[in-house]
């Protein structure tokens, strides 16, 4: 199975079916892969950029979904401009670095649930103001998306059980 597919899969799919309505999106680093699967919701808004000076220009609180297809992204400036942009309910997903510490401490300065979860052998952070991952699944959206490779309920929630060795080195960081 295509790495870059799962990887698209759990960023958009974890995030999509998290946010209740979500209407506004961006994508920030490769999008390939992402935008056909941001294609198979309706009525999204979706915008696209490369580098951190294209969210700097987003207009506050405009955002309710922040893709990050990239582990670079996690510096408190880059965080700071985040939850500018995101609405008093939005959330951002990215990929992790092996120091899962140091993004986790710097997006939990500033959101209410920042939490690790496993795309295959990688890792995944999402951080949000308002909807938990796991309690707030949308599991008719997350069943009912057509023709995935990957991404289903199941994994959704499953992708969130991480080893008790890792669980304990983030604890007091991670925000759950």
């Amino acid at each position: 199975m295509n790495q870059d597919v799962i990887n698209a899969e759990m960023l958009t799919h974890v995030a999509l079916c998290t946010h209740k309505e979500p209407k506004d999106v961006f994508i920030l680093g490769s999008h390939d892969y992402i935008n056909s699967e941001i294609d198979r919701y309706e009525g999204l808004h979706v915008d696209l950029g490369n580098n951190v000076s294209s969210i700097e220009s987003a207009k506050d609180s405009s955002l309710d979904v922040v893709i990050v297809n990239s582990d670079r992204f996690y510096e408190p400036t880059f965080v700071a401009q985040i939850n500018r942009v995101l609405r008093k309910n939005g959330l951002v997903v990215l990929k992790a670095t092996d120091d899962l510490k140091t993004p986790l401490a710097n997006f939990g300065s500033l959101f209410g649930i920042v939490m690790t979860y496993k795309i295959e052998d990688k890792k995944a952070i999402i951080a949000t103001k308002k909807y938990h991952p796991t309690a707030d699944i949308i599991l008719q959206r997350a069943d009912l998306i057509e023709d995935l490779s990957y991404y289903n309920a199941e994994i959704h929630l499953a992708s969130f059980a991480l080893p008790t060795s890792l669980r304990k080195e983030l604890l007091g960081i991670q925000k759950n």
